[in-house]
């Protein structure tokens, strides 16, 4: 069967290109951008060569089952569509294929099988590996050592490494750095604008802003890896954002909304209380209280004497700030609101924070511990792939960092809830009724 006549109308030119190049070589490793067709282009190789080799093996290997399971989804396709195709032509080679959920058999003897990042679990095969969004491995360098002894029997036999970047810290990165200077290796990039500059039909500023932050972007559509540890807000960010003379003492003399974002401190730590004035959207740092070494009694007068002049505040509850924080909400109501910290909840405090300095939507005084603690925060990745955000300057825990997050996402909730107190007109229960006659 003639590949150039089933494949030339359905792929776009940089598919193409790329499915010769992979035809060519023996090593590949290929960073696309996601939505740009890699899944389809390589599963259709998988089936190509399935149907070029009799009695031969391709070993898909995907991150999980569930993703083993969607791309041989995707071989299946390529089956029924051949299937279809090739009638048309008097060619009944694909009706006799056996089709299963994570295996394909052919009339030739060649097989296709999808099987998850498992080290354990890949061992022993020998057949042409293709190893599906790689970056994405959990054990990537377990299972390369495992699985790399498959394609040493024989010398036509392909190993093809196919993902988006992630981190510096996986096989994906180790692979692209060593395939640099190796000429066994044909290495290729494709960011989204190559896509669409070779064909593929996607409007890329509507995609753009739909993606939550730029870091996304850059890492899902420019092939970007990111660094395992970087900083969120560098000196230059934090620095366009200072504005001297900018701290107000007497809150009476704010003009505006104030909005206070509250760190209560643990053993040690500061405890720090942001005051944010919003102008025109814009918010002003107007005072920044630290309390260090007082007694959750004098820690409450302080913060119940700022939430007097605020319209918003949101405390952290986390720890021993549980209890500061319901006595407030007992006494200051829905204006207070009550913030655990989770790992999900500090990477969107952290976010809405960092927006706000590259917008330039907020501003500080240029005060050295302020800026060193803001920039002493940076985000992470664990092991198994979860963002991690933590700072640390001197004696704070990036505590000033997170009081102004919190104070942030205070000022970002304005919407106001309108409490009716119960009015009891009759104390019969079954003709109780409620605060809307006192308006009435």
């Amino acid at each position: 069967m003639s590949k150039k006549k089933y494949t030339a109308n359905f792929l776009l030119p940089y598919q193409a290109n790329t499915l010769k190049q992979i035809e060519k070589h023996r090593f590949c490793i290929i960073m696309w951008s996601r939505q740009t067709g890699k899944s389809f282009l390589v599963s259709l190789f998988a089936l190509l060569r399935a149907i070029e080799k009799p009695n031969h093996l391709v070993a898909i290997i995907s991150p999980t089952e569930r993703q083993s399971k969607e791309f041989m989804e995707k071989v299946k396709k390529h089956v029924e569509f051949f299937k279809i195709i090739g009638l048309q032509y008097g060619e009944t080679f694909f009706s006799d294929a056996n089709v299963n959920i994570l295996e394909i058999k052919l009339p030739n003897g060649s097989r296709i099988i999808g099987l998850p990042a498992n080290p354990d679990g890949v061992r022993g095969l020998s057949g042409d590996v293709i190893m599906e969004e790689a970056a994405f491995f959990k054990d990537g360098l377990k299972l390369y050592q495992a699985i790399f002894p498959s394609i040493t029997r024989n010398d036509n036999y392909k190993l093809i490494v196919i993902s988006t970047p992630k981190s510096k810290n996986d096989l994906f990165y180790h692979l692209w750095l060593m395939s640099e200077t190796n000429e066994n290796w044909y290495r290729e990039k494709l960011t989204i604008y190559d896509a669409v500059d070779n064909g593929l039909n996607i409007d890329i500023q509507q995609l753009k802003k739909a993606v939550p932050s730029d870091d996304i972007f850059n890492q899902e559509y420019l092939c970007q890896f990111l660094d395992d540890s970087f900083t969120l807000l560098p000196y230059e960010i934090i620095e366009q954002c200072t504005l001297e003379n900018i701290y107000i003492d007497n809150l009476n003399q704010i003009e505006n909304d104030i909005y206070l974002g509250i760190d209560i401190g643990r053993r040690k730590d500061l405890t720090v209380i942001s005051v944010l004035e919003k102008i025109n959207n814009i918010l002003y740092l107007r005072k920044l209280e630290e309390i260090q070494n007082l007694s959750f009694s004098e820690q409450f007068k302080i913060i119940d004497h700022y939430c007097y002049f605020a319209k918003k505040v949101c405390i952290d509850e986390t720890g021993i700030g549980m209890q500061l924080a319901e006595e407030l909400i007992k006494k200051w109501g829905y204006k207070v609101e009550a913030v655990y910290f989770t790992s999900k909840s500090k990477e969107e405090l952290a976010t809405k924070l960092q927006s706000k300095f590259f917008d330039k939507t907020i501003f500080i005084p240029p005060k050295k511990e302020l800026i060193e603690d803001l920039h002493s925060v940076s985000k992470s990745f664990t092991q198994s792939g979860n963002i991690k955000i933590e700072g640390n300057y001197q004696e704070s825990h990036a505590d000033r960092f997170w009081s102004l997050a919190l104070a942030v996402k205070a000022s970002l909730q304005t919407k106001e809830k309108l409490f009716i107190e119960p009015i009891f007109i009759n104390q019969s229960l079954s003709e109780i009724k409620y605060g809307m006659a006192k308006i009435l």
